[in-house]
């Protein structure tokens, strides 16, 4: 029985162990593995939202690469005004099997001592021999009538039409930050505006129940009050939706995962946005706005391009020079270098005559590329031109708005008071309380969505007027 007893504590104390070590090590797993997502779910203000989005974003990312890809053409291009180098090195050996053939062979001299030669069978016994040389090769373009540099200008604007499109990227992103946060906190206050209402009906139907315990009012206000207050709960309800909405929204623009927790830091009290004149936004947009940047750009490389493909038709005049090593010996190729060399050099006219189509295939691509990049140009003229209008009115609308749902709120919540206080000494209807309590909700939550709104009004402007970084 001792022994027994031994045997067991002894298996339990290996059990215990090995649950420890397997407790500890989920731990260290669940913790490495949310750790990010706890770092994540801090609480963010505006400016770190816009810094990881500016990290995170795929777009800007893309946009990035792209302008690398652009500077690497510049470089390309380039390389056309400098001499190219080449260099071969090559050993061989080449082996031919036994062979019989016809050949014309010398069998003597006629009386004027002209050859003879007849047709014989000719036979080769297998041979073999080496091949090694060693050449270089200098070659460099002397004139091809502007080409190159027509090419070289073609993808130095392209260059720039992609610095532009990134800051465009930029500037879209961030703007969409800024409309994802304010549209999150605008939800989140909404919500606190309805959590509030159903508090107020829920309020309203319990003193509804009381007076009609006592016989002061009709059975039919406490289903008007229930029905009220279902109502306000379903508004609630949909309202923390659109909460959870804006939270995914706000973390796929910033590059994060969308059921990443996410909390922010709501805004100060919001101050009456400055006025702008329509004059004054559309000259900045039309002077700065990166889009008519990128698109200028691109007009300007397809006509480089159009002219370098118009030119393609002449011909291009260069010079080569080449000096080559050449032995069946190794040894001889890389030592004695007085002997066994050739060297030529001269220069060359190339023309090229036909090329299916190629070359008028390109001046046409690159005459659309223009025309394309004109329509553009000219559609985001108009576009923005809308868009400050629309911006501006908005703007203004909602200023107006906010400035008279401050004294709509007050009557609001007066009316209020009121209507109850005549309801509970019965000079007034259970309709009356309502419509009141629906007035002071439908302030308040016009009141939150002018002070958000007008943030994305002034957050748009920003962006089409290039100076929102």
């Amino acid at each position: 029985m001792i022994g027994l007893k031994k045997f067991l504590e002894e298996e339990t104390e290996v059990m215990v162990r090995r649950l420890i070590v397997t407790l500890l090590a989920v731990t260290v797993i669940f913790v490495m593995t949310h750790q990010t997502s706890f770092a994540q779910s801090k609480t963010l203000n505006l400016k770190q939202c816009v810094d990881i989005a500016l990290e995170n974003n795929s777009q800007i990312l893309t946009s990035k690469y792209q302008v690398k890809i652009a500077e690497a053409n510049v470089t390309s291009q380039r390389s056309a005004l400098l001499p190219t180098v080449t260099t071969n090195l090559y050993s061989g050996q080449t082996r031919v099997g036994p062979s019989e053939y016809l050949d014309r062979v010398p069998t003597g001299l006629d009386n004027n001592g002209n050859v003879v030669y007849e047709i014989k069978k000719a036979v080769s016994e297998q041979i073999k021999f080496n091949n090694n040389n060693m050449s270089f090769r200098l070659s460099q373009q002397i004139f091809d009538f502007g080409q190159t540099y027509n090419n070289i200008r073609q993808s130095t604007a392209s260059r720039e039409a992609s610095k532009s499109k990134l800051k465009s990227t930029v500037q879209s992103t961030v703007y969409s930050v800024y409309d994802a946060y304010y549209g999150l906190l605008k939800a989140q206050r909404l919500v606190e505006v309805y959590e509030e209402s159903v508090k107020q009906y829920e309020e309203n139907l319990k003193r509804t129940q009381s007076m009609y315990e006592i016989g002061s009012v009709a059975q039919g206000d406490v289903f008007k009050s229930q029905s009220s207050l279902g109502s306000e709960k379903i508004k609630l309800i949909t309202q923390k939706n659109v909460v959870r909405e804006a939270q995914a929204n706000l973390n796929v623009i910033i590059g994060r995962r969308a059921d990443t927790p996410v909390e922010v830091v709501d805004l100060p009290d919001v101050e009456q946005p400055r006025v702008y004149t329509f004059a004054e936004v559309l000259n900045k947009a039309v002077n700065y706005n990166p889009d008519l940047r990128r698109y200028k750009a691109e007009m300007a490389s397809a006509n480089h391009g159009r002219k370098s493909a118009k030119l393609a038709y002449l011909p291009t005049l260069s010079a080569n020079a080449s000096y080559q090593r050449r032995n069946d010996e190794i040894s001889r190729v890389y030592s004695a270098f007085n002997k066994d060399w050739t060297i030529s050099f001269g220069i060359s006219l190339d023309y090229d005559l036909f090329s299916g189509m190629r070359d008028a295939a390109e001046v046409s691509r690159q005459t659309y590329n223009y025309r394309i990049a004109a329509e553009n140009l000219d559609y985001t003229r108009r576009d923005i031109k809308r868009q400050v209008i629309n911006a501006l009115n908005g703007l203004e609308a909602y200023r107006e708005i906010a400035n008279i749902n401050q004294n709509t709120l007050q009557a609001a919540q007066e009316d209020l008071r009121l209507a109850r206080e005549r309801y509970r000494v019965g000079a007034g209807t259970l309709l009356d309380v309502l419509t009141a309590q629906s007035s002071l909700t439908s302030a308040k939550s016009t009141l939150v969505r002018a002070k958000y709104d007008m943030k994305i009004y002034e957050a748009q402007l920003a962006s089409l007027t290039g100076e929102l970084e």
